[in-house]
């Protein structure tokens, strides 16, 4: 079976969340499971070639836009265990230094940049003249693929055979632009109705993808049923709730070669479940990266690595502040995000520098410093389709603290709710009260040694390897190609 895996985001290519993570990933599971796969993203800036060989083809696509064509180059690289990726190069849509926006909000042309992106994954296609059985696109900037493939190239003989795929990482990003983009797309008016693109008066890139894919699958069991419901769907649930017999929920995993205490090549000190002496250098190695006294040893971190967004619970956590400092507890921060956030968190430290340590920036080997170094690891989140820091934060033996829903309710056990089985403390009700209760509970576990250690060891144990996970998507690639009645796989 050949696939194609597009996606808007590559780890180690280019990286803004979780999306990154899987699609880095992902595709070389399905290629240990017998598959022929190859991905494509954009080229841009952070594509640099520094870390792998980058070669261009000299192949040159001419891409429709509206009335007008314009052109892309492709270069490609191939990673190791023989993953081909190709890069799609614009310099007018993707040399930015951002991936979709500025701290001060999204590019005006986004909805140009990914309509010449995903019509390009097309002409690319075809001037390979490779078939592909599964297309796997992912979140709204991938989602016009399925649309394609069903109008402008169904007549195509080379894609007769090729079934599509979509997967929603993220539901609350869409992909909603203005109507009078939709000629940029080269559909008819015909797809500006409600059973199609339109919605609300909008065009949505996201629900072309749902309506148009064969099979669609999200990042969660949990999270599958959210988005049907009014309070998750963002007004997309009655669509999802219609795709019910074609929606599918699968865990993301999760890479242990390279999130893994034992092999770790960013920490100080490797440490296994049977022998934590480690974790203790690398809490100490964790508070001299961010400024503080390792005589703090036995103080409690709080590690935060995320993109600094309402989405992520920050406002709830922002409510909190003055609280959260009163307490013995030092939080460190990782991430980006909106302007509002950055300068809570960055305020946050100049107020309290001896309980916040903040690093606007993501920074990998940081990421797993603090994912080896913290006590505990927050993840208030409003909504979370999978999360993968806490999946992380659970091999490392640094307890999840997270609010019951989505891919954070599929993997971490509340320790008070279940002593035998807990791995971290969760919380329902998505109001600061509730949060600052969590954090409460989990800082007076913190002081029961033995029961710590042990809630640690239970979430070391357990697995989250992508094994299940891929063989969960080769199943989903059977079902689309039995959709589209085309043949199946043993």
């Amino acid at each position: 079976m050949k696939v194609l895996v597009v996606s808007s985001e590559m780890v180690p290519f280019a990286k803004t969340g979780g999306l990154a993570d899987v699609t880095g990933t992902l595709p070389k599971m399905l290629m240990k499971k017998g598959l022929e796969v190859a991905c494509i993203l954009p080229k841009y800036r952070s594509v640099t070639g520094e870390r792998y060989s980058l070669e261009n083809t000299g192949v040159k696509i001419r891409v429709p836009i509206g009335n007008r064509a314009e052109e892309g180059g492709i270069l490609s690289t191939v990673l190791g265990g023989g993953l081909s990726c190709y890069f799609i190069e614009n310099e007018r849509y993707f040399n930015r230094e951002y991936l979709y926006a500025t701290k001060d909000g999204d590019y005006v042309d986004n909805a140009e940049r990914f309509i010449f992106f995903t019509r390009a994954v097309f002409e690319f296609i075809v001037s390979r003249g490779t078939r592909f059985d599964i297309i796997h696109s992912n979140d709204w900037q991938t989602a016009l693929i399925p649309v394609y493939l069903r109008t402008l190239y169904s007549g195509f003989d080379i894609f007769a055979e090729t079934a599509s795929v979509f997967t929603i990482h993220n539901l609350g990003y869409q992909g909603l632009f203005w109507s009078h983009d939709m000629p940029l797309t080269g559909l008819g008016w015909e797809m500006f109705t409600p059973r199609a693109l339109e919605f609300y008066g909008k065009m949505n890139f996201l629900k072309g993808g749902l309506v148009f894919s064969d099979v669609l699958n999200t990042v969660s069991e949990t999270y599958a049923k959210e988005i049907q419901t009014a309070e998750f769907g963002f007004g997309l649930d009655g669509v999802l709730y219609g795709e019910r017999e074609n929606l599918f929920g699968i865990l993301n995993g999760v890479d242990y070669e390279i999130w893994s205490p034992e092999s770790d090549g960013y920490i100080r000190a490797n440490y296994t479940r049977d022998d934590l002496s480690g974790k203790v250098e690398c809490k100490k190695d964790l508070l001299q990266e961010y400024g503080f006294a390792v005589s703090d040893v036995e103080t409690p971190v709080i590690g935060i690595i995320s993109r600094l967004v309402a989405q992520k619970g920050f406002d709830i956590l922002y409510e909190i502040g003055s609280e959260l400092a009163g307490l013995d507890v030092k939080f460190v921060i990782l991430g980006t995000g909106e302007r509002k956030y950055e300068d809570f968190f960055l305020e946050m430290a100049a107020r309290y520098p001896s309980k916040f340590g903040v690093k606007i920036a993501y920074d990998d080997a940081i990421a797993h410093k603090i994912e080896a170094g913290a006590d505990m690891f927050l993840m208030p989140s409003l909504y979370e389709p999978c999360g993968l820091n806490q999946i992380y934060s659970l091999k490392y033996g640094t307890v999840p603290v997270v609010r019951n829903t989505g891919g954070l309710a599929d993997t971490v056990v509340d320790v008070d709710e279940d002593p035998e089985r807990g791995t971290g403390f969760k919380f329902s009700r998505y109001r600061a009260t509730h949060l600052f209760g969590a954090i409460v509970r989990a800082l007076s576990w913190y002081h029961k040694k033995e029961e710590w250690k042990e809630m640690m060891v239970r979430g070391m144990e357990l697995d989250f390897s992508w094994d299940v996970s891929a063989s969960k998507y080769v199943e989903l690639y059977k079902k689309a190609l039995e959709k589209r009645g085309v043949h199946t796989y043993e």
